[in-house]
């Protein structure tokens, strides 16, 4: 199961929703790009300490992976966004990674973030786009 940077502060909020879907998971999967991003916020904030600490601890657990990018990721980050475009769709650079490494690994794409909705033709049962509100 991959896990997008919102899904993973989801997670880390207690977000009921999230924790019941990852709890299912035999492993998870964070981009490279995610962690570039959470480190991005980590930088910014005032926590960045605490928030480092508890991202290394993440990932150093057994079922936690980082994925990163090959050259065949890219081939499916250019397709997605040629897709996203042709449907009038603008996503950041960084969700096109995330969904190019959802569906090369075929791996289920967990988010919150409803931009992601443009490729539910492409990602089919892969994509959970969870709700927002904490149950």
């Amino acid at each position: 199961m991959i896990l997008d940077t919102v899904a993973y502060n989801a997670l880390l909020e207690g977000n009921k929703t999230v924790v019941e879907v990852i709890n299912s998971a035999k492993e998870l999967v964070m981009p490279f790009v995610v962690i570039g991003e959470l480190k991005y916020g980590y930088l910014k904030g005032s926590r960045r300490e605490h928030n480092e600490q508890t991202l290394e601890q993440f990932l150093s657990q057994p079922y936690v992976r980082v994925e990163l990018a090959r050259v065949e990721t890219a081939a499916h980050y250019a397709e997605l966004y040629v897709y996203a475009e042709r449907r009038g769709r603008a996503l950041s650079h960084n969700d096109l990674w995330i969904a190019a490494l959802a569906k090369e690994t075929g791996l289920p794409l967990v988010t919150l973030d409803k931009d992601f909705v443009v490729f539910e033709e492409i990602l089919g049962k892969q994509l959970h786009i969870l709700p927002t509100q904490n149950h």
